[in-house]
C-alpha cells in the first residue's frame, strides 16, 4: 500500500492595488542585503517534507504465488507437486549407481512426510462438506439442469461426509499406533472404506462435468446466434457485450474440461485404493499409479492458474 503525501501549499504573493500598480514593488517583501524577496527565499529554501515513496513496481508472479497460497485448497494443489514430484525424481534416480542410496531414498522419504502433511490440511474437510451438502454450493453456480445442483449435494457432498471421518480414523491408526485401538492393517482397511466414498464422489464430479459442459456448449451456440442479429443490426455496443459474454462461457468451458481430465486421471487410482488389499496387493503398480497422479497435480495447477487469468 503506497503512502500519499499531502503537498504544501503553494505560497502566493499579496495582490496590490490595481489602481496605483506601477513596476515598483512593496518594499516589505525586500531584504536589506541584497533585496531577495520572500518568495524568492521560500522558493531556494529546501522543502522539510520528504519526496513521495514511489509505488512498487506490480509483480504479476508474486500476486499469483501469495494468491495461490492463501487457501487450503491450492496450498494442497502444490503440495501435490511436491509430492508426486519427489517421487518421479526418487522413482528416475532408483536406478544410478550415484544417486541411489542418497537422493533418491530421500525423496522418497520427503514424498511420504508430505503425504502426510497434506491428511492434516483435509482435518476441515467433513465442515466444508457439511457446507456444500447444506447450501448447494459444490454446484459452482446455478444450471438449467437440475441434475447438476442434485449430484453435488448428494453424491459429491455427501460422499466427502462420509471420506473425511473415516480418512481421520486411518490416519491416527497410522500415526498414532500406541493410542488408537486399530492396527496398521485395520487403519489401511479404512482408508481403502474411505477411498471408495471419494470414488463415488469422482463419479459424480465426472457427471456433473459432462452436464456442465453440454449445457455451456448450448449457451455458447446461442451466444454465436445472437452475435450475430447484432453484427446485421450494426450493434457495436450489443455486440460488444456479447463477445465479453462468449470469452467468460468459452473460459468455464475450458475449466469443465480440465475437470473432466483430472476425474478420469483419477478414477483408477481411486478404485486401486479402494480394494482391501490395496497396501498388500495393489491393482496397479507404483509407475502407473503414481504416473496417473503426478499428471493430475499438474492438470490441478494449470486449471487453478487458467481460473485466476481473466
Amino acid at each position: 500500500i503506497s503512502n500519499t503525501y499531502k503537498m504544501p501549499p503553494l505560497r502566493q504573493r499579496k495582490p496590490g492595488n490595481t489602481a496605483d500598480e506601477d513596476d515598483s514593488s512593496d518594499p516589505s517583501e525586500h531584504q536589506e542585503d541584497g533585496g531577495v524577496s520572500n518568495g524568492q527565499q521560500a522558493k531556494n529554501k529546501p522543502s522539510s517534507n520528504p519526496p513521495p515513496t514511489p509505488a512498487p513496481t506490480p509483480s504479476p508472479l508474486l500476486d499469483t504465488v501469495c494468491t495461490f497460497g492463501a487457501q487450503t485448497f491450492t496450498t494442497d494443489q502444490g503440495l501435490k507437486i511436491i509430492q508426486w514430484s519427489s517421487w518421479a525424481i526418487a522413482y528416475l534416480t532408483a536406478s544410478s549407481r550415484q544417486h541411489k542410496e542418497t537422493l533418491s531414498p530421500a525423496l522418497q522419504k520427503l514424498s511420504g512426510e508430505v503425504s502426510f502433511t497434506r491428511y492434516v490440511l483435509r482435518f476441515y474437510g467433513f465442515f466444508q462438506s457439511l457446507e456444500g451438502y447444506r447450501s448447494g454450493s459444490w454446484a459452482g453456480g446455478s444450471w438449467d439442469n437440475p441434475k447438476i445442483a442434485k449430484i453435488a449435494k448428494y453424491l459429491m457432498a455427501g460422499s466427502m461426509l462420509f471420506y473425511y471421518p473415516l480418512e481421520h480414523v486411518a490416519y491416527a491408526g497410522w500415526q498414532l499406533p500406541t493410542l488408537s485401538k486399530f492396527s496398521r492393517d485395520n487403519a489401511n482397511k479404512m482408508s481403502a472404506l474411505s477411498c471408495v466414498f471419494w470414488t463415488a464422489y469422482i463419479i459424480g464430479d465426472f457427471w456433473a462435468s459432462c452436464l456442465k459442459w453440454n449445457e455451456l456448449k448450448k449457451k455458447l451456440n446461442d451466444l454465436g446466434r445472437l452475435l450475430a442479429i447484432k453484427k446485421r443490426d450494426d450493434d457495436k455496443a450489443g455486440m460488444m457485450e456479447v463477445e465479453q459474454e462468449q470469452h467468460a462461457v468459452a473460459k468455464r468451458i475450458r475449466l469443465v474440461k480440465l475437470q473432466v481430465i483430472r476425474c478420469l486421471l483419477f478414477i483408477l487410482p481411486s478404485v486401486n485404493w479402494s480394494l482391501p488389499n490395496w497396501a498388500t496387493n495393489p491393482l496397479l503398480g507404483e509407475l502407473p499409479l503414481n504416473g496417473l497422479m503426478l499428471a493430475e497435480a499438474y492438470t490441478s495447477v494449470y486449471q487453478t492458474l487458467v481460473g485466476m487469468r481473466g
